[in-house]
């Protein structure tokens, strides 16, 4: 009989950090194991109903509000590397020694045989960089686009191509070089404080962001290697899992347009996503503009705001929904036109939906780069298209096969996937060896 285990999940404030460990959760308590599960108060309710412990962030290092309730952050494209540096000085560095303190205090009280984390939550750092004794085993769920620096790919942030010529190699070594000591150098230093006021006597080496593959014991990233940058140098604790899905829709109401999907006519899907989309004039709106004379029916999603005030606006081809499950709804869609939310764009290549992705923000313009890299879509290279670069860009993956072909090949790869079974199995695993671990230092 399989041992029950002790798990701990630590997530970063927000839905698509968190959403896959839940996933997880719900998949560890199903197998008999105890987990606690460690992130903002604005989760509880979620939490609690995968049946797992919540033990709540405190207030003074709980960034949600600056991270989901903070519209400004839309407009990081404008701010540039300034803005990446204030988002990773206040959001995901700065609470580190919170954190820490926080996960020492669950520990105490829960032995915990493994440690989850996702890929931005760096509050256990402190233990991984500490006596590998002193800590429960360590794992690491990739919930955004692999980010560390490679021989064969250039900065993460950058959204460059890679490449494995000498010129590319050149370019690379010079543009990760400049990056650690130069651009982000403040941030470096700011990592290094951190770290020290967690009580973190050993500091790092090397590049910040390359930190957690080098550090934890296993680095589960949560897409398949089909929509991955190839890296010579890939970290060994790294292994790709295929992407965490969203559940099936519950119940849902279909609305009166439903039957539409099925006239015969292209379905071109638009959504900003759950987090940036306080401002659908970035894209979801551009779209409907662009598209209003196109002979195809338009499914835009605004993820979270009321969607009355615009309806009457709206072209004849249009219908808009606060949300609809994309379980439903992808399987009759033939083109997806999103701000590249990593998630979102995982579900789509899950239905073998081609994309044109329009993202400037966070991690989008890397999610972009790789839909370009992979022949699954377009990239916009922008977060604010015009109508007429949406409009050609939509034309083109509707009459150009490549496009679907490509987006069916990693529908079959992630089809193969399961990630939530290969998860646990490396957890499991891990968990034997922390046993070994413990036993000879009692010996």
């Amino acid at each position: 009989m399989p041992l029950t285990r002790r798990f701990v999940l630590c997530t970063t404030p927000a839905q698509g950090h968190t959403a896959p460990l839940l996933a997880l959760a719900g998949r560890l308590i199903g197998e008999g194991h105890d987990v606690a599960f460690f992130t903002t108060e604005h989760y509880r309710a979620r939490v609690e109903a995968t049946g797992a412990r919540f033990a709540p962030f405190a207030a003074a290092y709980d960034a949600h509000d600056l991270m989901v309730a903070n519209p400004a952050r839309e407009s990081s494209s404008k701010r540039g590397v300034r803005g990446v540096k204030d988002d990773l000085r206040r959001i995901f560095i700065g609470p580190m020694p919170g954190q820490y303190r926080g996960l020492r205090l669950i520990l105490e009280h829960f032995a915990a045989d493994c440690i989850v984390v996702d890929s931005m939550f760096f509050g256990a750092l402190p233990l991984a960089l500490g006596p590998r004794a002193a800590r429960p085993a360590l794992a690491c769920i990739g919930v955004m686009p692999y980010p560390s620096n490679s021989r064969d790919t250039a900065p993460f942030g950058v959204a460059f191509q890679p490449g494995t010529g000498p010129l590319h190699r050149l370019r690379n070594a010079t543009m990760n070089w400049a990056t650690e000591h130069i651009v982000l150098s403040d941030i470096q230093r700011f990592a290094r404080r951190r770290l020290a006021e967690a009580g973190s006597p050993a500091g790092f080496s090397g590049y910040f962001v390359d930190l957690q593959p080098k550090v934890v014991d296993a680095y589960l990233q949560e897409t398949v290697a089909g929509f991955e940058y190839p890296r010579s140098d890939l970290a060994p604790t790294v292994r790709f899992v295929g992407p965490i899905l969203a559940p099936p829709a519950p119940a849902f109401e279909e609305p009166s347009w439903w039957p539409e999907l099925g006239n015969g006519r292209p379905v071109v899907h638009v959504t900003q996503g759950t987090l940036d989309n306080a401002d659908l004039g970035r894209l979801l709106l551009v779209t409907t503009r662009a598209l209003a004379g196109e002979d195809v029916l338009v499914v835009a999603t605004t993820g979270g705001p009321d969607p009355a005030p615009l309806r009457q606006s709206l072209p004849a081809n249009v219908r808009l929904e606060r949300f609809v499950p994309h379980d439903l709804l992808l399987p009759h869609v033939d083109v997806m036109v999103t701000n590249g939310g990593y998630g979102g764009v995982q579900q789509a290549l899950a239905n073998g939906v081609p994309l044109v992705v329009a993202g400037d923000s966070e991690d989008k313009p890397e999610v972009a780069a790789r839909v370009q890299w992979s022949g699954t879509g377009v990239n916009l290279h922008s977060g604010r298209p015009s109508p007429a670069m949406v409009a050609r860009a939509v034309r083109r993956v509707l009459s150009h096969s490549s496009y679907r072909q490509r987006a069916q090949a990693l529908q079959g790869e992630i089809a193969a996937a399961d990630p939530l079974r290969t998860i646990s199995s490396a957890l499991a695993e891990l968990c034997v060896a922390n046993d070994a671990v413990r036993q000879a230092e009692t010996i």
